[in-house]
């Protein structure tokens, strides 16, 4: 039996990596150099209209910034900046609209952003003069550009810590995975169990997954020379559907709800070591001491959930209610009027009222986590930390793997007649209501995309949930309906983000000669200050 005061092997590299890195982070803090600033006055202006966009263009948070740089990367590149160019112009625009702080970024480290830069450029010059098909430039443009966003948000957050927590949760899982039977190689299987942690534990999405794969694959591209970057090019779209491979495998699903059993444990041990690192051997050698400060770092955790669910649902709201509206008068008044010769009010009146309300109502019913679930937290943390020869929580195997080929063609046919039996009820309920068919389509397409929106919210508030909920027969009846629902949600979502109307228009009709008098009012500002300077 293991000795409860020994450290394991995981916890401790864990732990120094989180006790190395807190000493780096100071030091960056305190050095004394020239920062990158801009206008303030300039860069309200600028903040409001980024809060305005990301209210009706409904993201997670965490991926807020790395998905801006995305967006404003690509439109500096398909305004044809170059190189140089670009990364002073790119932080600014940063700055300015709330993701860095200003007057605090070194202006010493905007060549490594424009080597970065400038790296991705020279790529997309290359591939795209390699590829006559437009759809496909599109495409690869695309890819270069969010792997790009995920490299410059990794530098200006370094996600050393969330790489170590992944490496630490891969070694503590994997032995309890068995996936010879899916797939051969060895390699592909660990890629895909990393991918799993990596959605479960830091939340990553495509954008980041391609990114961290890009490196395992070619991990000299982060120096990569222009002779270099001319060879990756050819590489390119062998690897591109060699990473999409991987990320869109069907295993993906079943591997995420695996580690995602396990990610609260590590996320309540990353807080714990970025509040004790300095000291950990001595809390960690103490199980009392262990006990007090997840029980401390749970309660914390728990109300911060609750506040970032209320956040989450009104930013929900916002842009629900605005798309919505929108909508409504695009397309539902013009079609009343013209085809029907008139206006009806009352689903209308559903239509812009409804939805709102009931996503408030779902999300309010939510609850965070309890006592019950702090104590399983302990358990496995210590199972972590003290490696004990009998395991309750670590030990767990997936059984989810190996399914009947018979008993899912089963379930197959049950979930299509839900489908038919819910989707065939709200439509006969909504004619009885008078609606009319695009009142209807409207109807159906925001209950499935804020049903979808619910569910997501509700699983990041319960993100930290150990303890497993056994559902009753009322629950189970109303699974069997909203599954369908959420089905179509998230394929709605899925789709529609990718040919989403008021982005484009708030990008490139927008945003993109919004953004130019911004740089040009600010350029002017800080010339009358040159020649006030002189006069003085």
């Amino acid at each position: 039996m293991a000795n409860k005061n020994t450290i394991s092997p995981i916890a401790r590299e864990l732990s120094e990596v989180f006790r190395a890195q807190r000493g780096v982070e100071s030091i960056r803090a305190t050095v004394d150099e020239p920062k990158l600033k801009v206008d303030e006055t300039v860069g309200k202006v600028a903040y409001v209209y980024e809060k305005v966009r990301v209210a009706i263009d409904y993201q997670e948070e965490h991926l807020i910034r790395k998905n801006a740089i995305a967006r404003m990367l690509k439109r500096r590149i398909t305004m044809r900046e170059r190189g140089r160019n670009i990364a002073a112009p790119l932080l600014r625009e940063l700055i300015r609209a709330g993701y860095l702080k200003n007057n605090y970024f070194p202006e010493s480290r905007i060549p490594d952003i424009e080597r970065m830069v400038a790296k991705y450029v020279r790529l997309i010059d290359i591939a795209a003069s390699r590829n006559p098909n437009l759809k496909e430039r599109n495409r690869t443009i695309k890819w270069i550009t969010q792997v790009a966003s995920a490299e410059i948000e990794a530098y200006l957050s370094p996600t050393i810590k969330d790489d170590a927590l992944v490496e630490a949760m891969y070694k503590t899982i994997r032995s309890q995975i068995d996936l010879t039977e899916q797939m051969r190689a060895v390699e592909d299987q660990d890629i895909q169990v990393y991918i799993a942690i990596h959605r479960a534990l830091v939340k990553s999405d495509h954008a980041i997954l391609r990114y961290h794969l890009t490196y395992y694959y070619a991990p000299w591209w982060r120096y990569a020379t222009d002779e270099e970057i001319e060879a990756f090019a050819v590489q390119l779209p062998r690897l591109m559907r060699k990473i999409e491979l991987q990320i869109s495998n069907k295993l993906s699903d079943r591997l995420f709800r695996y580690a995602k059993k396990f990610a609260p444990l590590f996320l309540i041990f990353k807080d714990i070591l970025n509040e004790r690192a300095a000291d950990y051997e001595a809390l960690l050698a103490d199980p009392n001491q262990l006990e007090s400060a997840i029980r401390k770092t749970c309660d914390k955790r728990y109300t911060e959930s609750s506040t970032k669910l209320s956040r989450g649902v009104f930013r929900s709201i916002i842009y629900i209610f605005f798309t919505k509206t929108i909508m409504a008068f695009a397309l539902e008044l013009p079609y009343e009027a013209i085809f029907l010769s008139q206006i009806k009010l009352l689903p209308l009146a559903i239509n812009v009222v409804f939805h709102p309300f009931l996503m408030f109502i779902i999300a309010t019913s939510i609850r965070v986590p309890a006592e019950e679930n702090t104590r399983k937290i302990f358990q496995g943390i210590s199972e972590i930390v003290y490696d004990p020869d009998e395991k309750v929580l670590l030990k767990q195997r997936e059984r989810t793997f190996r399914t009947s080929r018979a008993l899912n063609a089963v379930f197959s046919l049950l979930y299509a007649a839900a489908f038919i039996i819910t989707f065939g009820g709200i439509i006969w309920l909504l004619r009885v209501l008078d609606f009319s068919s695009v009142s209807s389509f409207l109807f159906v397409f925001f209950l499935s995309v804020i049903s979808f929106f619910a569910l997501h919210l509700r699983n990041n508030a319960k993100e930290l949930v150990m303890v497993s909920k056994r559902d009753s027969a009322l629950m189970a009846v109303i699974d069997f309906f909203a599954l369908p629902v959420l089905r179509a949600g998230r394929w709605i979502s899925s789709k529609t983000s990718k040919v989403n109307i008021f982005m484009f228009i708030m990008d490139f009709v927008i945003e993109a000669p919004f953004k130019v008098l911004i740089e040009t009012v600010e350029d002017w500002l800080a010339f009358q200050r040159q020649k006030k300077e002189e006069i003085m």
